[in-house]
């Protein structure tokens, strides 16, 4: 065996706690805290009391644990600010999501924060999205439980793109499968698994039409929406007590070309601000205006993950810090 040709782990080596935070289903989660800060007791089980602000990592489809090239970034400027890194696996994470929705996504994640409520002395949370994990944050901030929601400070979406207008990029007749998981849809089949070549992982027909159909439960993020239907989707975030950040990547590659990104990003920001005025009388999104509570960064060297770009990680960072600050 030649020891040398093992990869060592891409995105990062993490200390912390490995818990379970449901038993039905069984779903745990890792917390990385911030080690230069003692914990209350010298008690081994309960290694990360004495944190009470958690940040939860959220990846996106086929994601786990250490979803992007920025985690261990990230969790470093967690520890410098006095907050804790929490990166759970939903029963959505690696092929799950296949025949999940956002509405399991927010009952797990509403049972990860209660367990860092009653377990962690957590009294403070903040989201990062990446990719699908934006539509978990977007889809949770409207439908969870709102003493949670309450609870939440600061929310980062990095990547917030359309599946619905990614899925155009990739070969395939789109148009007959959506038809034919909508079919099974309209016949109550809607937990039946689509045709082998009609998506590169095992998925039901409803999870197949919430990604792809228009406006379908995870289309949050399409350029084609008018005002009207991102404000739909996206207004109730101005009217919470939190800041988000909105991080678009100007060379992604789930994104087609003809989309302006810049224009959108603007859109997506103004939507969640939900002020009142139209997209046109709108202040441009760089403009950071204290009263807002959604404003948007556009790395416009970026690919989806940051992976590529010479200082994304960092830019994206520094700009999740100032939330937590």
């Amino acid at each position: 065996m030649k020891l040398a040709s093992t990869p060592f782990s891409p995105y990062g080596v993490f200390t912390g706690s490995l818990f379970q935070y449901s038993s039905s289903p069984s779903l745990v989660a890792f917390e990385s805290p911030p080690l230069s800060i003692p914990p209350k007791d010298d008690n081994p089980s309960t290694p990360n009391k004495g944190f009470p602000k958690k940040l939860i990592l959220l990846g996106g489809l086929s994601d786990g644990p250490l979803p992007c090239p920025y985690t261990s970034s990230l969790e470093q400027k967690c520890h410098e600010l006095g907050w804790s890194l929490v990166q759970p696996i939903l029963s959505s994470s690696y092929l799950g999501f296949g025949n999940g929705s956002l509405s399991r996504d927010t009952g797990e994640i509403c049972k990860l924060m209660n367990y860092l409520l009653c377990h962690h002395d957590a009294e403070k949370f903040a989201l990062v999205g990446h990719s699908t994990g934006c539509q978990n944050s977007i889809h949770f901030l409207k439908h969870g439980e709102k003493d949670l929601i309450d609870k939440v400070s600061a929310c980062v979406l990095q990547a917030p793109v359309s599946d619905r207008e990614s899925q155009t990029l990739s070969p395939g007749d789109h148009a007959k499968n959506l038809t034919h998981a909508k079919e099974l849809v309209s016949q109550d089949k809607g937990e039946e698994f689509m045709p082998r070549e009609s998506f590169w992982a095992p998925i039901s027909a409803s999870r197949y039409v919430s990604l792809f159909d228009f406006a379908g439960d995870d289309d949050f993020f399409s350029s084609d929406f008018s005002d009207a239907e991102l404000l739909e989707r996206l207004g109730h975030v101005g009217k919470l007590n939190l800041k988000l950040l909105a991080v678009y990547s100007g060379s992604d590659e789930y994104v087609p070309s003809w989309v302006d990104k810049d224009l959108l990003l603007q859109r997506l920001v103004w939507a969640m601000n939900n002020t009142g005025e139209k997209f046109d009388d709108r202040r441009k999104s760089d403009n950071f205006e204290i009263d807002l509570v959604a404003t948007g960064l556009l790395l416009g060297s970026a690919n989806h993950n940051l992976s590529e770009g010479d200082g994304d990680i960092s830019r994206f960072v520094n700009a999740v810090g100032l939330l937590l600050k």
